[in-house]
């Protein structure tokens, strides 16, 4: 599929640079601008925040315009706002605030752009291969991830802020040429009236009602939203448990953390073949009970080091390869149900309660981790995870088969 090829292309080569400037503009704060924790926290949020808030209206956006034009113009815009940053750089003149805006800017057209595309390779790609569709689109996203990762601080270290911020963009730039190629698909609502702000958000409204009445989306936004609070729960405790309670040097964790990639590659290859074998519905629990017992070999692992080290290991095999599954299951299904011409405001939904609760999760986390111990609320959030997993096989159980090959 030519078509899906340029797509899977551009992912790659704009994934290579967002995942670089999420570790540039984290360390040109620490390290040019000496910003403290509090500081460090809003700029860590400020993207999620941004796109939360407003997923509803460019969900409406994307099913009104062209999907092609629309991730085009994500693209372009990501460019440019990380062009300025950069100038920014070179001439002195970053500032917390400017990175803050920055990424704020940059999430939103990430917002955009994941909404378009999804709603691009639902309305493009047959029913029967989306979850190899969504499969290829996982791997490769998990792949340059953990190469950006593995090499970008060198790029850093060899290039400076500055053109590491230039590389950044001009990712999006052949993204964006790349895109520009692929096949036209038609907006899903052209609107009889002018979109104005009472028009969009009366849009919006009936994407939501749609998100609450249908009885599987209902529930998949369920599942969403306690998987994401399992995981920040999680994330806000974890560094500290390995780092500091298990003493584990930084180079042995960044190997652990390199497998991570390895493991959600993986699962992104084997996704289409669990599918197939079970069907998109029991592979997505499937995969969530996994993720679940990932995520339960993390605070028990303790000395000695040797035991530690290979519990986490499994966890990064187990419960990230667990969890691409899931999520490239839950994705198809997402595409599958939802009507076609509501595809970009039903996702909006569901992203948009998924990233308020990724912000209200690694704020309350912190309170919780502090109250009880990293050890604990690691526990809890693989409990929580186990309660996903059980609500996930009690709301599928119950919606409608779903046929989709490989």
């Amino acid at each position: 599929m030519p078509q899906f090829r340029r797509v899977l292309a551009a992912e790659v080569v704009s994934n290579f640079g967002s995942m670089l400037s999420r570790l540039v503009i984290p360390w040109i704060a620490t390290l040019v601008l000496g910003a403290t924790p509090l500081q460090m926290g809003v700029l860590a949020v400020a993207d999620v925040a941004a796109g939360a808030l407003g997923a509803l209206l460019l969900g409406v956006l994307v099913d009104r315009h062209s999907t092609r034009t629309v991730m085009v113009a994500a693209d372009l815009l990501r460019a440019l706002f990380l062009a300025l940053l950069a100038l920014a750089a070179w001439r002195g003149s970053v500032s917390l605030v400017l990175l803050m805006v920055v990424a704020a800017l940059s999430g939103l057209a990430t917002m955009a752009f994941e909404l378009a595309r999804s709603a691009w390779i639902a309305r493009y790609v047959e029913t029967a291969a989306l979850a190899t569709r969504n499969a290829q689109l996982s791997a490769a996203g998990n792949i340059t991830e953990a190469a950006s990762f593995g090499i970008g601080g060198w790029i850093y270290q060899a290039l400076g802020g500055v053109l590491s911020l230039a590389i950044d963009a001009a990712s999006y730039v052949v993204s964006a040429l790349l895109l520009i190629r692929i096949a036209h698909v038609p907006p899903a609502t052209h609107g009889a009236q002018r979109p104005n702000l009472r028009v969009l958000a009366d849009e919006a409204r009936v994407g939501m009602r749609t998100l609450l009445r249908e009885p599987t989306l209902r529930g998949l936004t369920w599942v969403h939203i306690v998987v994401v609070l399992a995981m920040s729960l999680s994330s806000t405790s974890y560094m500290i448990y390995v780092a500091r309670d298990l003493a584990l040097e930084t180079g042995v964790l960044g190997t652990i953390f390199a497998v991570g990639g390895v493991g959600s590659a993986l699962g992104a290859v084997c996704a289409p073949r669990i599918g197939r074998r079970f069907g998109s519905r029991s592979a997505a629990v499937l995969g969530l009970g996994f993720a679940a017992l990932g995520a339960l070999l993390i605070p028990l692992a303790t000395a000695p080091v040797a035991f530690a080290i290979v519990l986490l290991v499994a966890h990064q095999f187990i419960g990230d390869g667990g969890f691409v599954v899931h999520e490239i299951h839950d994705r198809t299904l997402r595409q599958s149900i939802a009507p076609a011409d509501q595809l970009a405001k039903v996702d909006a939904g569901i992203r948009m309660l998924g990233q308020l609760t990724i912000v209200a999760g690694a704020l309350g986390g912190g309170v919780v981790a502090t109250a009880i111990g990293a050890r604990a609320a690691l526990f809890l959030a693989a409990a929580i995870l186990i309660g996903a997993t059980l609500l996930a096989q009690a709301v599928l159980a119950r919606s409608p088969r779903v046929g989709l090959a490989g």
